[in-house]
């Protein structure tokens, strides 16, 4: 679950949420650090979660192991 609302909240931070809305200065600024905030919780949240399948896993199953993680099954062994 972590993984994917990491991935949504990365996906989230790259939307142009101030430009989209005709924001002026200083609301406009405000909203980039509300992106890029959005972006580095995303990193950091499904960024754990990956590590921890790397340590358990090993890097050749890192790959199979995050896209299960993200679908919401387990990797078959």
């Amino acid at each position: 679950m972590r993984l994917r609302v990491g991935i949504v909240l990365w996906l989230l931070s790259w939307v142009p949420y101030g430009v989209i809305l005709g924001l002026q200065h200083p609301w406009l600024e405000v909203t980039w650090a509300i992106e890029i905030t959005m972006g580095v919780v995303g990193l950091a949240l499904a960024g754990s979660v990956f590590a921890a399948a790397v340590k358990t896993a090993g890097w050749r199953r890192a790959p199979a192991v995050a896209w299960h993680g993200l679908r919401g099954n387990s990797p078959s062994t």
